[in-house]
């Protein structure tokens, strides 16, 4: 019956909830279903349409915007976000619009949030500190903490004493200091030789320079020769505020080097100290401002680098406000400024506003710096490098993520029309960045020796990171009404599935893709800086809730394998924070493996997101694809999203956009983002809440 009504031809004039629900609409006003369902009829308005792929026109979209830069300068814009002073090219964040009217009325509501704690805090196990600790929504630790009581408590578990505690102390303990006296002369004793210096210095920059602009490298150099071959002591009391950088470069340097298994102490954790006891009172930080705010950002770096998130997050605002204070947010006059230095501000704000994000993002906060303050240029006309590609893309992901955690994770339930509206938006915006990202590696690929570079490899995770997190709450959803039917029964998913299935399975698809990146032959696992223990323990996380869910989506144990293994690496080179990490992942592996047990021996329905042979929807062009032996799951669950039909046009100022160099790159291309967007039915949908096209210009991704 069901493979019947779907091969109906579909009414031209179906209202708005039954085009959301994918069922025949009568075509009246009202129509049969929404009064048998009791709901508001509401029809789109009346006209001529012309229906045509979302890929299509995406492309024409480009090709538009590409001749109205070329044709006119772009002037700043009205809209709240990130622009340029005149002279350049329009950058703007957009601000999201308001939910497209109808989608509102749809009947189902997913859960974003759906813990049922008695309250956002719990108690807090520190002598001498307040006694609760507030669990932020978005934060990847409090959702830890989340769902460790909310699947204990669904499946009537006793809470073992060996249960990990993700807030129980502090990893490194032991980071306190004396602050010296101004007047007192900086102790330089005990400090490694220039070649060592040096050799810490490149390390250094190694591992940040890529992604964050966060010291000057020819003043900082400069400074250091004066330092070994002049007076010393001197220059350490003359120029105190460069000592303590070159303190925490040594302590970097020292971090990223080695990590002693058997030291209670943080990595680096010894010239760290003396820095940072060395740092001047807040007034006396004004007189080298950039220097300043260089170096709280960095003290900041080392906090988070070392779990101590809350004051990274303190240093970073110190920082953040010093940096506005200056102007670094605005389009400064190079004319009287000089192009050195608003090129070292205007890369050391977006370094800043890259680390607010990410930082606010992990600890649940809001930012510190809204978008619509913002009017410093993102790419200024005549860059076209590829760490100008990276930074500008790193911007744009960071943005990407904190307009998810505000509009995704802003309430406990959100209507799934409303959702659907929301994450197709932000694929919309994926998409773009997938092409950025195409172009950039397919720079990089000329050459058959070069594999791909530090800052792509880090600008791919995080792209895989934002498609994982706007997915999760589908997960989520599934997860909290399975629990609360263990007990009752009475499951009805065909409807869910059919129109989240494209979703789930790219979400899932980022997930596997995050852990084959990290754990690559020749991929440098970061060991001292948490975001790739971060990238890693986050994709566990979300394909062990999807395993469980959706046993034959992906090998399950297969992955888990993968991610323990990348665990393992990096407590083998001392990290204590991936023991952690290591254990709370185990234990949660536990849970759902019980939960898992519970839902067979209740004979629940196995949930799928395979199409079956009987149902074909030749509108949407989905077919079935049985698992043969030999065959990856999670390709032939992605097998199942259909690809828009060959013979659209696709940009072309992306010509290498689909060739599998990129493809087995990215893991997801932007021809993939399109086409799961060309069935979400989209007619009515119009511009995407995110929609950059004609304001964020690309020229530097597209140059080749």
């Amino acid at each position: 019956m069901q493979s019947e009504r779907r091969k109906f031809k579909r009414t031209a004039n179906a209202c708005i909830p039954c085009r959301q629900s994918k069922i025949k609409c009568s075509g009246d006003e009202p129509c049969a279903n929404c009064q048998r369902r009791f709901m508001k009829c509401r029809f789109s308005e009346a006209g001529n349409k012309v229906i045509v792929s979302q890929r299509y026109l995406h492309s024409l979209q480009k090709q538009v915007a590409d001749q109205q830069s070329a044709s006119q300068t772009n002037t700043p814009s009205e809209a709240t976000g990130v622009s340029s002073d005149k002279g350049n090219e329009s950058q703007i964040i957009e601000t999201p619009t308001s939910p497209v009217p109808g989608l509102s009325e749809h009947a189902r509501s997913i859960w974003t949030s759906p813990f049922t704690l008695p309250s956002t805090i719990i108690k807090n196990s520190y002598r001498n500190r307040l006694n609760w600790i507030w669990l932020a929504p978005s934060s990847m630790w409090s959702f830890t903490a989340r769902l460790m009581v909310m699947m204990t408590d669904k499946l009537h578990l006793d809470s073992p004493s060996n249960t990990p505690n993700v807030f129980d102390k502090d990893v490194y303990p032991s980071l306190h200091w004396k602050t010296s006296s101004f007047d007192e002369p900086p102790d330089i004793s005990g400090l490694p030789s220039i070649d060592h210096a040096s050799y810490l210095f490149n390390t250094v920059k190694f591992h940040l320079g890529h992604d964050y602009q966060l010291f000057n490298e020819e003043l900082f150099l400069k400074n250091m020769r004066e330092f070994y071959y002049g007076n010393a002591a001197e220059k350490a009391a003359e120029n105190r505020l460069w000592f303590v950088q070159f303190l925490l470069v040594l302590a970097f340097g020292k971090a990223f080097l080695g990590q002693s298994k058997n030291s209670t102490d943080a990595p680096g954790s010894a010239f760290f100290l003396r820095a940072v006891s060395l740092m001047p009172d807040h007034p006396r930080l004004w007189k080298d401002s950039l220097l300043a705010i260089e170096v709280l950002a960095m003290i900041g770096m080392y906090f988070y680098s070392v779990d101590h998130r809350e004051m990274a997050h303190v240093y970073l605002g110190q920082a953040i406000r010093i940096a506005q204070l200056v102007g670094l947010h605005t389009q400064l006059p190079e004319e009287e400024l000089g192009v050195e230095t608003v090129t070292r501000s205007r890369k050391l704000w977006w370094t800043l506003y890259i680390m607010d994000r990410h930082f606010s993002f992990s600890l649940g906060l809001p930012v510190t710096t809204q978008d619509s303050d913002i009017t410093t240029a993102l790419d200024p006309p005549g860059i076209h490098a590829q760490s100008s590609s990276t930074l500008s893309l790193q911007v744009k992901l960071s943005h990407l993520m904190s307009f998810i955690v505000s509009s995704i994770y802003k309430t406990e339930k959100t209507q799934l029309g409303t959702f659907l509206e929301m994450t197709r938006s932000i694929l919309q915006t994926m998409a773009g960045h997938a092409q950025e990202i195409e172009s950039i590696i397919n720079r990089t690929s000329r050459n058959a020796v070069d594999i791909m570079p530090k800052g792509t490899r880090h600008v791919s995770l995080l792209y895989h990171q934002c498609v994982t997190f706007a997915t999760r709450p589908l997960l989520l959803s599934v997860l909290k009404e399975r629990l609360e039917k263990l007990d009752t029964g009475g499951e009805d998913w065909e409807n869910f599935i059919s129109l989240t299935k494209p979703l789930i399975s790219t979400g899932i698809k980022s997930a596997v893709k995050t852990l084959q990146i990290l754990s690559e032959e020749d991929s440098l696992v970061e060991v001292f800086l948490p975001f790739d223990l971060e990238f890693t323990y986050g994709a566990a996380i979300h394909l062990t809730i999807a395993y469980t869910l959706f046993p034959h989506v992906a090998d399950g144990p297969a992955y888990s394998k993968i991610a323990h293994s990348i665990l393992d690496e990096m407590i083998s080179k001392g990290n204590k924070l991936a023991e952690v990490r290591k254990s709370e992942l185990t234990h949660i592996e536990m849970l759902f493996k019980e939960f898992a047990l519970r839902t067979e021996q209740q004979g629940l329905e196995t949930l799928t997101l395979l199409t079956p042979d009987a149902i074909i929807d030749p509108r949407l062009g989905i077919g079935s694809k049985e698992l043969k032996e030999g065959d990856s799951a999670i390709d032939t669950e992605m097998s199942c999203v259909p690809m828009a039909s060959h013979n659209l046009q696709v940009p072309t100022s992306h010509p290498h956009a689909s060739t599998s160099v990129e493809l087995d790159n990215l893991g997801i291309s932007s021809e993939e983002f399109l086409s799961i967007m060309d069935q979400m039915d989209t007619q009515d949908f119009g511009y995407g809440m995110l929609d950059q096209m004609g304001d964020w210009q690309e020229d530097d991704v597209s140059e080749t």
